[in-house]
C-alpha cells in the first residue's frame, strides 16, 4: 500500500480544485440580471391566422435574452419560433396552417438557458 507524501496530497488538492472550477456553471454579471422583474412574459394569444407570444425587458440594465414560442406535442415541447430580446418588447409567432388545437407557451431564456421564465400555457385552435 502506497501513501502520498505532502507534495502528492497538495497536487491532488489542486487537481480537485481545478476540476470543481471547470464543473461550476457560468454566472451572469450580476445576480440582478436574472431578476424575474427584468422581463415581462405574456401568455400566447391567437391573432387572425397566427399564434403570438410576446415578451419584453422592463429595464435597460437587464441581460439580453431570447424569446421562444413553444407548442406541446406528444413527444414534448417544440420550439416553433424564436427571436432575440435586446430591448423593448418583441414577438415570436407561428402561422397557423391546417387545423388542430395545441397548448402553447412563451419562454424567455437568459444566459444560454441558465435562467428561463415561462408564461402561462394556453390551448389555442388554428
Amino acid at each position: 500500500m502506497s501513501t502520498l507524501g505532502i507534495a502528492g496530497k497538495s497536487s491532488v488538492a489542486v487537481a480537485l480544485a481545478c476540476a470543481a472550477t471547470l464543473l461550476m456553471p457560468a454566472t451572469p454579471a450580476a445576480a440582478s440580471d436574472w431578476d424575474r422583474n427584468c422581463y415581462s412574459v405574456s401568455a400566447p394569444y391567437k391573432g387572425i391566422s397566427e399564434i403570438i407570444g410576446k415578451a419584453g425587458k422592463t429595464r435597460s440594465g437587464c441581460t439580453d435574452a431570447t424569446i421562444s414560442l413553444q407548442r406541446h406535442r406528444w413527444y414534448g415541447w417544440e420550439e416553433v419560433d424564436w427571436t432575440p430580446l435586446e430591448s423593448g418588447t418583441k414577438m415570436a409567432w407561428w402561422t397557423c396552417t391546417g387545423s388542430g388545437t395545441y397548448t402553447y407557451k412563451t419562454v424567455v431564456s437568459v444566459d444560454y438557458n441558465l435562467a428561463t421564465y415561462e408564461s402561462a400555457e394556453r390551448r389555442l385552435t388554428c
